[in-house]
């Protein structure tokens, strides 16, 4: 039964990885396929390595000698993930982007940080066949320890995400791997001496990982957390004036902010888009995307407005808000959405919704979901919207190949594109560019060249990159 346990462990850890540096990824180069195809390729290479090699060593051994090599594999496996790979992948990832493309930085942080432990931890599966084939059925013994390895891997790659990270926390479900590694190892052992050095050693791994963790971390945060979907922190800042912020920051990036000593909303962009609903004389809204909901908080008590919807894939982001960022209940008349944008307004549209005005602010950090720049996706939101405004983080003259790609979407599908830099004032590479269905005093009209995005043809991802690592600076 050992083996068996041993092998559903290691399966369960390699999956649980491969979820946690994809998500560990996503705040610096946003969720696009490129950084899962990268990352599943790099994966993929490891263990064809890691198979390979622990075939060819554990022919040649002992089954004593091959269970503690297999032990001690899986220990370096531990050691690795969690203090080189899990705490520095980030800041290697954004590191690299200053210098080469996209997938390649993609590649060389996996490469860097992922292969080797990778390599160690598979070793298991053959090893575990040679070590289980005592009466000559190797056959059978490998297909056993696959089944077992492989079941391990669909319950890594379903609960870290699904249970995991919303009730641990990314950091948390890394510690929680490192363990099941450290577990695995001592159980191949065959003395208790064997096993408490072994469980020892595994200890010491976790307590490393925490440590490195908590030196790499930001300090200084009023609250924290990792859910399934991105990091979330809340940190006092200073503002230009002089007066403090209590900013709310998603992905690295700064989401929503409000002034500590009033609670009133300092952003930008986000006062901005309250002129133009307030304005435009709306009687409901719908906001996509919902960061710190300091927009839906704000508008709810605006005069004549009935009811206003909000969405948001992170169920998480609604309580975080109340709590720890806004301190106070949203008003009665808005209502929380916890669904994906796409699915949302297809459905909205299904149940024959209708809005007035509509608020597209879906940026973390440095990203935006490419799928909700396309073509297909803006023309869903015409469907259910009277007007439409997007929240934009794009160069301040518009000559990137991702403003003109973006502006050239909109346009398409909404038939014209006006434009309102929400930061007029400000000497930055990159602003926030409120992009209109409809003019209004203060607009332009777009009509430049650009290709639009499209879910079957969408380099969204690849632009993105390469305009927000042309300058280090970034819009809130």
């Amino acid at each position: 039964m050992i083996p068996w346990t041993v092998a559903f462990l290691e399966g369960f850890s390699t999956l649980a990885v491969e979820v946690i540096a994809i998500r560990l990824a996503i705040p610096v180069v946003g969720s696009s396929v490129i950084l899962t195809g990268v990352m599943l390729g790099i994966v993929l290479f490891a263990l064809s390595a890691g198979y390979w090699r622990g075939g060819e060593l554990s022919s040649k051994w002992d089954a004593a000698r091959t269970r503690k090599t297999l032990a001690r594999n899986l220990l370096i496996a531990a050691a690795l993930y969690g203090v080189v790979a899990f705490p520095f992948e980030a800041r290697l990832l954004d590191r690299l982007l200053d210098w080469m493309n996209l997938p390649l930085s993609i590649g060389i942080t996996a490469t860097l940080l992922y292969l080797a432990p990778i390599y160690f931890a598979s070793q298991t599966v053959p090893m575990l066949a040679e070590v289980t084939a005592g009466d000559g059925h190797a056959g059978r013994a490998s297909g056993k320890v696959l089944f077992f390895s492989t079941l391990g891997s669909v319950l890594g790659g379903v609960f870290t995400p699904v249970y995991l990270f919303p009730s641990l926390g990314v950091a948390r479900s890394s510690y929680l791997v490192c363990a099941v590694l450290a577990v695995a190892a001592g159980m191949m052992m065959a003395s208790r001496g064997e096993v408490v050095r072994i469980l020892a050693l595994g200890s010491a791994a976790v307590a490393a990982a925490v440590s490195v963790h908590a030196m790499t971390s930001p300090s200084g945060d009023l609250y924290s957390f990792d859910s399934a979907y991105q990091t979330i922190r809340i940190v006092d800042e200073k503002a230009s004036t002089g007066r403090i912020e209590r900013v709310l920051r998603m992905g690295g990036g700064g989401a929503s902010g409000v002034f500590a000593d009033t609670g009133q909303t300092s952003f930008a962009y986000t006062l901005a888009a309250e002129r133009l609903l307030r304005d435009s004389g709306a009687h409901n809204a719908l906001v996509i995307g919902s960061a710190g909901f300091t927009f839906p908080r704000d508008v709810a008590k605006f005069p004549g407005i009935t009811r206003v919807e909000a969405v948001d894939v992170d169920p998480s982001v609604k309580q975080i808000a109340e709590r720890h960022f806004l301190q106070t209940p949203l008003p009665a008349n808005v209502r929380f959405l916890p669904l994906s944008a796409r699915f949302a307004v297809r459905k909205l549209a299904r149940d024959r919704e209708r809005y007035e005005f509509t608020f597209v602010d879906t940026y973390f950090g440095k990203g935006i979901p490419d799928e909700l720049v396309t073509l297909e996706f803006f023309r869903d939101v015409r469907a259910i919207s009277g007007r439409t405004v997007v929240n934009a983080v794009v160069d301040r003259e518009l000559q990137s190949a991702f403003a003109r790609n973006l502006l050239a979407s909109f346009r398409d599908a909404f038939r014209g594109v006006w434009l309102i830099d929400a930061k007029p004032h400000e000497d930055s590479f990159l602003t926030n560019m409120l992009v209109l269905s409809w003019p209004v005093p203060g607009s332009q009209r777009w009509d430049g060249e650009g290709k639009a995005y499209r879910d079957d043809c969408n380099n969204a991802d690849r632009d993105r990159v390469a305009l927000m690592w042309t300058q280090p600076d970034a819009g809130q």
